[in-house]
C-alpha cells in the first residue's frame, strides 16, 4: 500500500511538472514580491464580508466587479502583470477576496453569469509557506459535479491513493470520475490559473494543520 502511495505522490509531482506547459492550467512563478503581496492582501481586506453561496459554508468570498473601486487597483498592479506573463487579454467577469477555512468539493466554474468563460486565475496572499495545493483534474464540466457524476461512467484509475494523500475530504467513490490533471502548490508570489471548464478542488488542507488560507480570485471571459 505505501509503494502504491510513494508512486501515486510522484506521479502528482510529474504530471505537475509537466503541466506546467499546458495551456489549460499552470502556474506562474515570481510575479509578485512580498511586498506586493502585502500590499494586495491589505486593499482586498477592506471588501465586505460574504459567506460563500451554497448549502454548506466554505469560505468568506468578499467580492468585486469591474465598476467597484478597488478594480484600477486590481487591474493595474495585479491583471496587467499576469496579462504580461501569459501574453493574454483578460477580461474580468467577477474577483474576489477568499478566505477559506472548509476545503472545497469537487465543483467547476463555468457558471458564472457570462457567456463565455476563459481562465480563473489564483494569486496567494500569504507570505510565507502554506501547505495546501489547488487540484485541478482533466474532465470539463459545464453544468454541477453530482449533474456530471450522474451522467459519465466511473474511470479505471487510483481513487484510493489520490484519496489517502490530498483529497481524503471528498468520498472515495467521487474520485472515481476524475482523473488528476495537476495538484498545484501555494507557492509564495505565484499565480495558478485553470480553464474554467476544468473541474478542480481544493486539497485537505486542513489535514495538514492549515486553519484557513487567503487569496485572490478571478474569473475572466473570452466575451
Amino acid at each position: 500500500m505505501y509503494y502504491n502511495i510513494f508512486c501515486f505522490v510522484s506521479q502528482v509531482v510529474y504530471k505537475y511538472i509537466n503541466m506546467t506547459q499546458n495551456a489549460k492550467a499552470g502556474q506562474l512563478n515570481a510575479v509578485f514580491s512580498l511586498a506586493e503581496i502585502s500590499t494586495i492582501q491589505k486593499a482586498v481586506s477592506n471588501l465586505q464580508s460574504s459567506m460563500n453561496s451554497g448549502p454548506v459554508d466554505h469560505a468568506y468570498t468578499n467580492g468585486f466587479k469591474k465598476t467597484d473601486f478597488i478594480y484600477l487597483f486590481i487591474k493595474k498592479l495585479v491583471i496587467d502583470r499576469i496579462q504580461q506573463h501569459l501574453d493574454l487579454e483578460l477580461k474580468l467577469t467577477h474577483g474576489m477576496y477568499l478566505k477559506e477555512f472548509r476545503p472545497w468539493e469537487i465543483h467547476t466554474d463555468y457558471n458564472k453569469g457570462d457567456q463565455c468563460p476563459g481562465l480563473a486565475v489564483l494569486v496567494p496572499l500569504h507570505t510565507d509557506t502554506v501547505n495546501t495545493h489547488t487540484v485541478v483534474f482533466n474532465e470539463e464540466c459545464t453544468n454541477n459535479f453530482p449533474t456530471y457524476v450522474a451522467t459519465h461512467s466511473k474511470l479505471q484509475h487510483n481513487a484510493s491513493a489520490l484519496h489517502q494523500t490530498i483529497m481524503s475530504h471528498q468520498p472515495v467513490e467521487h474520485l472515481e470520475y476524475v482523473s488528476l490533471l495537476a495538484a498545484i502548490p501555494w507557492t509564495v508570489g505565484s499565480v495558478i490559473y485553470w480553464d474554467r471548464h476544468l473541474l478542480h478542488s481544493s486539497d485537505n488542507f486542513v489535514a495538514n494543520g492549515v486553519l484557513e488560507k487567503h487569496a485572490l480570485v478571478m474569473f475572466f471571459n473570452n466575451d
